[in-house]
């Protein structure tokens, strides 16, 4: 990795120089704070915020450039870089202060509301059966292999990012299975980066609260399919913004369907299409048959749930276009156990406790419906809430879902941030038309009654949190994990249980 690099490497001709091209750079920062000895600042206009009206402070704190989208009125002795669109700059400029070095790996994006971690997840597994050395950057964490060297959003910034990519390169990573978020892509923090595949997983209603729309947030997806970002494309022909941007791709792309689905005029668009699905005995997994293009593989996937056949089939692509053998995928795909907050399951006392991240409409529709193939005649007691400050449009369609989908549902609390917990509660009620719920705004408290309500044979589903570990709460993150609060109620109950 490059200690220091002079601004004259640095630019393209997108850019202009005001000062000293030959100022040697030794860090990248968009916060002024933070900016280091003989440090690049990039004033980005954010939401609230008007990076050039900290550009001083930076300059301060030890900024020798700094970078807007208009020139300022700085010292002369600091450098400026003026572009045009200051978020491409910011990642055209990490990805050349760290050697370029995503081109050196094989990469693989993942976008989608849904799906995107169990998806580099499998990818991972399927790769590593190839012999290849992996790195995962998601919503679970940074990895290589299986040792995690860093938390992160989604997507980290492009400076993180790029920094990610150097470490990956120094470690001798071969092959990347990254998650690509819509606020990534419509923030551009993929430019300058090639992706050597795009893999496309659905598109449903989450994020309103920054696209306003579902036309822009489909947008917002779409902008990683051109020639500009990535070279292949697997896409999800089963969903409808899918089939549309499959339709009208200009790259070499396959699409995959389940034959379940029905769709009779998508599957014969097809290239790979799953079949024969059948649910295995005792809760160990599913099996299917996938037929890509001529060939056919029998598939067992340890993960339960139809959507994960999905997104087994997109994984099945990917590693199509790799190049690799269906017997590789399939062996690679059969050696996943578990995803870390997707569908992880807990027997208590004869209840199984579903913990999952779904926290959209989709998802929760999702893990209830492959709740139900598992628990029968057995009920179904669904726990979850929706966060604070983000898209409420989907808390009385959640609480609609739940309503249908669940026997009962316990109305709790998730990351309700700045708004009142009370209040988001209320908004999901309205989704429910029967007295077949409870409002219990402590999430600990409302995750034992389900439990202590359930009877053997039931299924209880807490939504929403997943893999996460706290709840964010007027600004501040407070601890809070439901597999930790899961394992002490499994100890609480059998110990009682064990007395009685």
């Amino acid at each position: 990795m490059k200690k220091k690099i002079k601004v004259k490497n640095l630019i393209d001709k997108t850019m202009q120089v005001f000062g000293d091209e030959r100022t040697e750079i030794k860090s990248l920062s968009h916060n002024s704070k933070q900016i280091g000895k003989n440090g690049l600042f990039f004033a980005i206009n954010g939401t609230n915020v008007n990076g050039e009206e900290y550009s001083l402070e930076a300059v301060k704190n030890g900024a020798v450039c700094v970078a807007s989208e208009r020139k300022l009125d700085l010292p002369e002795n600091v450098c400026q870089i003026v572009c045009e669109n200051i978020r491409q700059t910011m990642s055209k400029i990490a990805s050349k202060f760290y050697g370029n070095a995503s081109k050196s790996m094989f990469i693989i994006a993942v976008t989608g509301t849904n799906g995107k971690t169990t998806t580099t997840y499998m990818l991972a597994s399927v790769f590593k059966k190839a012999g290849k050395k992996v790195g995962i950057i998601g919503t679970n964490g940074i990895f290589i292999e299986n040792q995690k060297i860093g938390q992160n959003l989604t997507t980290p910034d492009p400076i993180d990012l790029q920094k990610t990519f150097a470490v990956f390169k120094e470690n001798g990573v071969d092959v990347v299975c990254m998650e690509f978020s819509a606020h990534a892509l419509e923030l551009q923090k993929n430019w300058g980066i090639m992706t050597d595949i795009a893999l496309f997983t659905n598109l449903t209603q989450d994020h309103l609260d920054f696209f306003k729309t579902m036309e822009k947030y489909g947008q917002a997806k779409a902008k990683l399919f051109t020639k500009e970002f990535t070279k292949k494309a697997v896409i999800n022909a089963d969903d409808d913004f899918g089939y549309d941007l499959f339709k009208n791709i200009k790259m070499p792309a396959i699409a995959y369907s389940r034959e379940k689905n029905r769709n009779f005029q998508r599957l014969a668009n097809c290239n790979i299409v799953a079949f024969d699905e059948q649910i295995c005995e005792e809760g160990k997994g599913q099996d299917f048959l996938v037929k890509v293009f001529s060939k056919q593989q029998a598939i067992h996937l340890n993960l339960d749930g139809g959507f994960n056949v999905s997104n087994a089939l997109g994984v099945i692509g990917a590693g199509y276009f790799a190049g690799l053998s269906l017997k590789t995928i399939a062996a690679g795909l059969n050696k996943l156990d578990s995803v870390e907050g997707r569908f992880n399951t807990f027997l208590i006392n004869g209840i199984k406790v579903i913990i999952d991240y779904a926290h959209t409409p989709d998802g929760i529709l999702n893990i209830l419906q492959a709740a139900r193939e598992l628990a029968g005649e057995n009920r179904i007691i669904s726990v979850f809430g929706c966060g604070g400050n983000r898209d409420s449009s989907k808390r009385k369609i959640m609480g609609e879902i739940s309503c249908k989908n669940a026997d009962f549902t316990f109305i709790t609390s998730d990351n309700p941030r700045f708004e009142d917990p009370l209040g988001i509660a209320k908004q999901i009620e309205e989704g429910f038309d029967k007295n077949s719920y409870k409002i219990v705004l402590d999430r600990k408290q409302a995750t034992k009654e389900a439990i202590g309500f359930a009877k053997p044979g039931d299924i209880v589903v807490l939504a929403g949190k997943g893999a996460e570990d706290y709840l964010d709460i007027k600004g501040q993150k407070i601890f809070y994990s439901d597999k930790v609060v899961v394992e002490e109620l499994k100890k609480e109950f059998e110990a009682h249980t064990s007395k009685s």
